[in-house]
């Protein structure tokens, strides 16, 4: 049970601005009716030429709810140990509480360049070899006829009922979600490309770590 400082304390969660781009200190993802925090954010890039491209700017949110869940293992750890060591995002994914993604692009992107390359990190994560054909071709359908211009986000909520995708050309969070693939094991998969080993953005992992751990 989090002390009273403790559950107090978790609501102190400031608003980050990554690249130019504005994330909420806290959000209630399309579909939802839960609060959810802003854990980190940070960039997403490559190294093209010798030159640093940034490609997206991610904002991770989570439960409250999260941070005593994992206090009991976690407390007393440090940023470094739970990044490079992978234990934040190893527990974090497997918790049993609603995450959300923002992805915010800053060099325009078609849907299906954004939906194959998910796949494809999904491909090599050991994690999750086994996941039925049926629903990867659902989500690459739902980018189909998408394309991404710089400031517009795809919204990506993970929870039990599986994995609700949205977008938006602003900064509004709409209300629906556009799909549901329901199977919570491929909303894990994608949310681990994000988080997990090698995970597409380390200075958002990095962020999230620093902030949650405060807590734990």
């Amino acid at each position: 049970m989090a002390s009273l400082d403790q559950q107090e304390r978790v609501h102190d969660f400031e608003a980050l601005e990554v690249e130019g781009v504005p994330f909420a200190p806290s959000i209630v993802a399309p579909g939802s009716s839960k609060a959810l925090v802003l854990g980190g954010a940070g960039d997403r890039g490559l190294e093209i030429n010798g030159n640093y491209i940034k490609f997206t700017a991610i904002g991770i949110y989570v439960e409250e709810g999260v941070i005593p869940h994992l206090s009991p293992k976690l407390s007393g750890k440090t940023v470094e140990e739970l990044c490079d060591k992978e234990l934040l995002f190893e527990e974090l994914l497997s918790a049993p509480f609603e995450k959300f993604v923002r992805v915010v692009f800053l060099v325009p992107l078609s849907g299906p360049q954004y939906s194959e390359k998910v796949l494809e990190r999904i491909g090599v994560q050991a994690l999750y070899t086994e996941l039925q054909d049926e629903h990867k071709q659902q989500f690459l359908e739902i980018f189909k006829a998408e394309s991404f211009p710089p400031r517009s986000s795809v919204l990506l909520s993970f929870s039990k009922e599986g994995l609700k995708v949205a977008f938006t050309k602003g900064n509004d969070i709409p209300e629906k979600p556009v799909a549901v693939i329901e199977d919570e094991t491929f909303g894990e998969a994608v949310l681990a490309t994000i988080i997990w080993k090698e995970g597409v953005s380390p200075a958002a992992k990095v962020s999230l770590a620093e902030r949650l751990s405060k807590y734990f």
